[in-house]
């Protein structure tokens, strides 16, 4: 029996015993939830908040496993509202409305880049096991993978990983995961599950883990925005190999992009000083493909120090052509911002936007700086938006907005960058990343965990005043005498809502 058998066999009995307990320990009847259209354009999936058509879907918060201390704390149906996946209907003017809990079980994960899927009429999430050891402690550190329609019924076990930190992403016809060197996919159609995982690769050494945050339906064709990449030792058993492979898959077979041939002559292994050592740094998206941001590093050579590049793929999936690559630096670069391979990398460094240009044949690096300009404080970097020339980041906390950076880095004469502190928030950034839908952000709050919706006016940026916008709870209030605003958050567990009116007392009568 070999090594990657075993591997997709013990998972397979993980499938078929979780099953099993999931069947005699909880019941998934729930709904149906009023509203929805599986045949709308999915925005901003495997995040935070994913808008499918005219509804958002989105997690109620983050709650802790601690508080998962018995299997019934995390039944379906009876587990906290506070991490149970909502839905709510879109207004024209961006305001939620019609909210309800849809999936009534904790969504978990300590994967940043996780978050929920939709697909067609499918939700897919994360949840910690119901599952218990021998004592009857609960065995939170086993993650469950589910799919519920987005009405509410018809859950579906789809695998069960141990660890809370796997990376994964949600296609629309598998789930793939990265564990222990092997990459896994559990494939799903729109009515089954495949009852065992497959190995797509193993004796890998490096993953990144990338997807297409937009799911249309009626497009027939792939993309390379469905692929993930990654890197292994090679198998070749020539001597003279050196360096290693990178490789692409969208959960299909693995397409090689580079190997010990890539720089070579006519296809043969190239010399020790044409084969590279290659390290993914980051994928940046484009309208009409990704770019893919990475280092070389030579096997041997006078000078073998690593050196960033960039190229971009288009299409229905990646193809590597040698001659197309930019090279952006002599060094590697950390924390890259995509801000089109066209006018190179930028990198936040000191606080100060730095703007790494292409390197021209004649080997001349150039970097910009926008001039006398850095930000304020440490930043997380949310977004770069290329067509507006605008960068999001949050610092202590709070959410900040500048323009012009990459204009001030390309013409020295150009204005000096503006940025505007937009909230004065706690917003908190070490779980899943906050992000942007219609214009809203979507982010987990300081104070009491739970999933916030800040408007961004339109126009905050003309008036040049700071402390411009407050969140509110997204999954809406009711109304409370104990308040001072005569308002209290409807899902909220009791606790926390007791929290909050400390917080927020009512005034005391005269």
């Amino acid at each position: 029996m070999t090594k990657a058998f075993k591997k997709v066999l013990i998972a397979a009995l993980l499938i078929c015993m979780v099953a099993a307990l999931a069947a005699c320990g909880q019941s998934f009847e729930w709904g149906p939830v009023e509203g929805g259209d599986a045949n709308a354009v999915v925005e901003n999936n495997g995040s935070l908040a994913v808008k499918q058509g005219d509804w958002l879907y989105y997690i109620n918060g983050h709650d802790s496993t601690d508080n998962i201390t018995a299997p019934s704390d995390n039944y379906f149906g009876e587990a906290s509202v506070k991490g149970s996946i909502m839905k709510s209907k879109v207004g024209e003017d961006g305001t939620l409305t019609d909210t309800a809990v849809v999936v009534p079980k904790m969504f978990m994960t300590s994967y940043a880049s996780g978050g929920i899927y939709l697909f067609g009429e499918w939700i897919y999430y994360v949840s910690p096991t119901t599952k218990t050891d021998r004592d009857g402690v609960v065995q939170v550190d086993f993650l469950e993978y589910y799919r519920t329609k987005i009405d509410g019924t018809g859950t579906q076990l789809i695998t069960m990983v141990e660890g809370a930190t796997v990376n994964y992403v949600f296609t629309p016809s598998a789930l793939i995961y990265y564990n222990g060197g092997t990459l896994y996919k559990v494939g799903y159609t729109a009515t089954a599950v495949d009852k065992t995982a497959t190995v797509i690769d193993e004796k890998i050494s490096a993953v990144t883990f990338h997807h297409n945050d937009t799911y249309d339906p009626n497009a027939l064709d792939g993309s390379v925005k469905d692929y993930i990449f990654y890197t292994k030792a090679s198998d070749s058993e020539e001597g003279n190999v050196f360096g290693n492979e990178l490789y692409a898959t969208d959960g299909g077979d693995p397409v090689k992009l580079i190997d010990a041939t890539t720089w070579g002559k006519d296809g043969a292994v190239g010399d020790r000083e044409n084969q590279y050592t290659i390290s993914v740094l980051s994928v940046g998206d484009d309208a009409d493909g990704v770019t893919l941001y990475y280092t070389k590093t030579a096997a041997a050579g006078v000078d073998s120090s690593a050196r960033t590049y960039g190229i971009k793929f288009t299409g229905a999936a990646p193809s590597f052509d040698k001659t197309k690559e930019v090279k952006l630096a002599e060094s590697s670069l950390s924390g890259i911002i995509h801000i089109g391979l066209d006018n190179g990398a930028a990198v936040l460094s000191s606080n100060v936007f730095t703007v790494y240009k292409p390197i021209a044949a004649d080997g001349v690096q150039v970097t910009i700086d926008a001039e006398d300009y850095a930000l304020s404080g440490s930043a997380t970097v949310l977004e770069y938006d290329i067509a507006s020339d605008t960068l999001y980041y949050i610092v202590s906390n709070n959410l900040y907005v500048a323009t012009g950076l990459l204009a001030k880095a390309n013409d020295a004469a150009a204005p000096m960058p503006e940025a505007h502190r937009v909230s004065a928030d706690a917003i908190n950034t070490s779980w899943l990343v906050p992000t942007f839908v219609d214009g809203a952000l979507y982010y987990i709050d300081n104070t009491y965990s739970y999933t916030f919706r800040m408007d961004i006016p339109a126009t905050f940026m003309e008036d040049g005043i700071d402390d411009v916008s407050e969140g509110k709870m997204a999954s809406g209030y009711e109304e409370s005498d104990k308040t001072e605003d005569g308002t209290i958050p409807k899902f909220m567990t009791d606790a926390d809502k007791e929290t909050y009116i400390t917080n927020n007392p009512a005034p005391e009568e005269e």
